[in-house]
């Protein structure tokens, strides 16, 4: 039977992230001079520097304090007061904390929930704090100012984080303005970082929705989309060096082979239809970029003519299962012919 003794952490932290993402994060932390301990599904441990959240990693969903780090307590209920019993004992830090909430997330066939997992450290977490614990059970929402906790219970054993009263990392402040099929920011991060854009790079996005991509983007850019641009216009507010263009992604005003990357989120059928449209998108994307140009893009499209994949990321999202595809343009058709 394995032991429950809670590891020694320190100052160690752990992350979450969108699965298939794990290892394009982990590079981007050990970047930002953290060393990664783990990897397992959606998540990372790592010892990093305090000031990682003053520029916080942009291909994290959140990061949090590790508290507790101990096998898998066991799928029944009474895995719930081995938990209670491992949390009383483990050295919380100082915690100001009057009010406290706690957000779990629970893998593998149990007799449990994840609600009943929330009580249970909640309850603990309160009693040692002298803090009066809110549920989310029953669709309950904590009040502005709680100090969170994070939960995951997987098959590599149980974690519990401190997040505090921050919101999550993936809630990025400046995106105010939404549309039907916006990309996921910390997903957005992870195709710049993967399409590898160079200084002075000309970066476009026909596709640009609200604008994600490109406010993710370290070098400047130019956004169009064919439904307009008034939310990508607000989102990049504090953005001057991005353009916008309300233009079709079939029809660029771009001459031939101008344009270095493409970094894209195209429709795909989830919440904006596409059908009969993919083959006239790649042609024109194709077109505008230059020889050795790459199309970085999120898409279910199993193949993409006219281009040479160099990399693929399949993500879960939504429920389903797109992939982060980066290629590079392969030679145009002869036309004197």
């Amino acid at each position: 039977m394995p032991s429950h003794r809670p590891s020694a952490v320190g100052s160690r932290l752990f992350a979450r992230t969108v699965h298939g993402l794990e290892h394009v994060a982990a590079q981007e932390l050990r970047e930002r001079d953290c060393t990664v301990v783990a990897v397992s599904p959606r998540q990372l441990v790592l010892d990093g520097p305090d000031s990682l959240l003053d520029r916080p990693p942009g291909t994290v969903d959140d990061l949090f304090r590790l508290v507790l780090a101990a096998p898998d307590p066991g799928p029944t209920k009474p895995a719930l007061p081995v938990l209670a019993r491992l949390l009383a004992r483990t050295p919380l830090g100082e915690v100001d904390a009057p009010v406290v909430s706690v957000s779990a997330s629970v893998v593998g066939r149990r007799t449990y929930s994840r609600y009943d997992v929330e009580d249970i450290v909640g309850a603990v977490l309160a009693d040692r704090l002298g803090a009066v614990y809110v549920s989310r059970r029953d669709g309950r929402v904590p009040p502005r100012g709680a100090v969170d906790w994070r939960v995951t219970l997987d098959a590599t054993g149980v974690h519990i984080g401190l997040r505090g009263a921050r919101p999550p990392l993936h809630r990025r402040p400046w995106k105010v303005a939404s549309v039907p099929g916006t990309l996921h920011p910390p997903v957005a991060a992870a195709m710049v970082r993967v399409a590898g854009i160079g200084h002075g790079d000309l970066v476009v996005d026909p596709c640009c929705g609200a604008g994600t991509v490109l406010v993710e983007s370290p070098v400047a850019g130019v956004g169009s989309d064919i439904a307009g641009v008034a939310a990508a216009r607000v989102n990049a507010r504090h953005r001057p060096d991005i353009a916008w263009l309300t233009v079709d992604a079939r029809r660029l005003p771009y001459p031939d082979g101008s344009v270095d990357h493409i970094v894209t989120n195209p429709p795909w059928d989830r919440q904006v239809r596409t059908v009969g449209v993919a083959g006239e998108l790649l042609r024109e994307w194709r077109r505008v970029l230059r020889p050795g140009g790459r199309l970085t893009c999120l898409a279910p499209w199993p193949t993409l003519p006219g281009f040479r994949t160099l990399a693929r990321y399949p993500i879960s999202l939504f429920g389903r299962h797109p992939v982060i595809t980066v290629c590079e343009r392969g030679p145009l058709p002869d036309r004197s012919r």
